[in-house]
């Protein structure tokens, strides 16, 4: 025991000292470790954010790497579990050297590799993991999240019900019972009363992550009358919550902010005709940006599971770039260089223009939402996301001084 505690002193030591430094030869590679969900009942979601990030990291090697080093790219199934996340990607910070953490679905897991970035200075760029807390109250400095918080994501759902639906008067909310699920029910109760404080809440109900019957909450939704559902559910849970839904006969449409999937709405079908979904990219965005990246990506990928740009491809594609972007602009992969070099930064992204909000490390960027359509001009034999409305970021906005973040009261950026 006496043994294995010292090299991990020693792996320790060397992982700080190695962190300040890039590669001593240009051939030598720079690590990136992806944390995805490989298994268990979750993990259809998570193939498609390694896809865009292996899409991008293909790119930038074919553009001749970062900062002259080529990025070798590991991945570690997070298994949806906090504490086996923070074992295996602190052995791929002490033992492989990574330099740069990109993760991760599920607010407890992005929590497990923010804590292991932060002890061993390894940035941590999120494509996912929610909490509003994360870059509020209980900041680390490691965390950089291209993926939008609770509170904007939320206020992008009831933006784009209040475009499409103008004539709702009772919405009900369902969300999963943890941390992200009552972060995200704050958040709609919130952005409702900001952007339509005329809609009554007739139902608010929380359920376990997993659960396998949504009976109980149907009966619920359809005893309170209500016009319209919110939800944050996400991955096997949205999945089962929306075919159960359309088995039973549920006459509200369903507002999820995790709703334009492919892998959620195939199994769907025409149920899902009507219902909205929102995220910081969508493959629908009608900018020239978005439809190369979407044609090209599925110039590299057809024929695979992921043939089609998605929502999670893209915010992981982008999550790839910053970082990428961030080492060749420090010129170094040393975490305060890093910092310097995204803290403010304004990006011209796939999904529009970004800055990464120096006080936070939040991104700011307005979402792209919208309503599923019958498959007709989709790339899918099913319905999909159709075109893009903009929820612009003055409506989904968190205000520095209301982030709960003592480095963002008196901020301005």
């Amino acid at each position: 025991m006496r043994r294995n505690f010292l090299k991990t002193t020693m792996l320790a030591a060397a992982a700080l000292t190695a962190a300040s430094t890039l590669p001593a030869r240009a051939a030598d590679p720079i690590v990136f470790v992806a944390a995805i969900i490989q298994s268990g009942p979750f993990k259809v979601t998570d193939a498609q954010n390694l896809a865009g990030i292996q899409y991008a990291v293909n790119q930038i090697n074919a553009a001749g790497g970062v900062a002259g080093h080529p990025i070798k790219l590991d991945v570690i199934d997070t298994e949806l579990n906090a504490a086996a996340t923070k074992r295996k990607v602190t052995d791929e910070v002490l033992n492989n050297n990574a330099k740069i953490i990109i993760g991760a679905s599920g607010s407890d897991v992005l929590k497990a590799l923010v804590g292991v970035g932060q002890q061993y200075k390894v940035p941590v760029i999120a494509f996912a993991g929610e909490a509003d807390d994360m870059t509020g109250a209980k900041f680390e400095p490691a965390l950089f999240r291209v993926a939008a918080n609770t509170s904007m994501h939320a206020s992008a759902i009831v933006y784009a019900m209040k475009q499409d639906y103008p004539s709702i008067k009772k919405v009900f909310l369902l969300n999963q019972d943890y941390g992200f699920g009552h972060e995200s029910e704050a958040g709609f109760k919130a952005a409702l009363q900001r952007l339509d404080p005329g809609v009554q809440i007739v139902g608010d109900v929380f359920h376990p992550r997993g659960a396998a019957d949504f009976s109980p909450y149907l009966q619920q939704i359809q005893a309170s009358q209500a016009d319209f559902v919110l939800t944050s559910d996400w991955g096997a849970d949205l999945i089962k919550l929306l075919n159960q839904a359309n088995s039973f006969g549920l006459k509200p449409r369903i507002g999820g902010t995790f709703l334009a999937d492919p892998e959620i709405l195939k199994g769907v079908g025409n149920g899902a005709i009507g219902d909205i979904g929102a995220d910081v990219y969508q493959p629908t965005i009608q900018t020239p940006a978005s439809q190369s990246f979407a044609a090209g990506f599925h110039t590299a990928n057809a024929g695979t599971a992921t043939p089609w740009a998605t929502a999670s491809v893209g915010k992981s594609y982008i999550a790839t770039e910053l970082a990428a972007y961030a080492i060749n602009k420090a010129g170094s992969t040393d975490f305060s260089n890093i910092e310097t070099a995204l803290e403010g930064l304004h990006y011209a992204s796939i999904a529009g223009p970004l800055v990464v909000r120096a006080c936070d490390h939040q991104v700011q960027i307005g979402e792209a939402t919208g309503e599923v359509v019958p498959a007709n001009n989709n790339p899918y034999a099913f319905p999909f996301i159709g075109p893009s409305l903009i929820a612009p970021l003055s409506a989904i906005q968190v205000a520095p001084a209301d982030t709960g973040n003592p480095r963002c009261t008196t901020a301005t950026n």
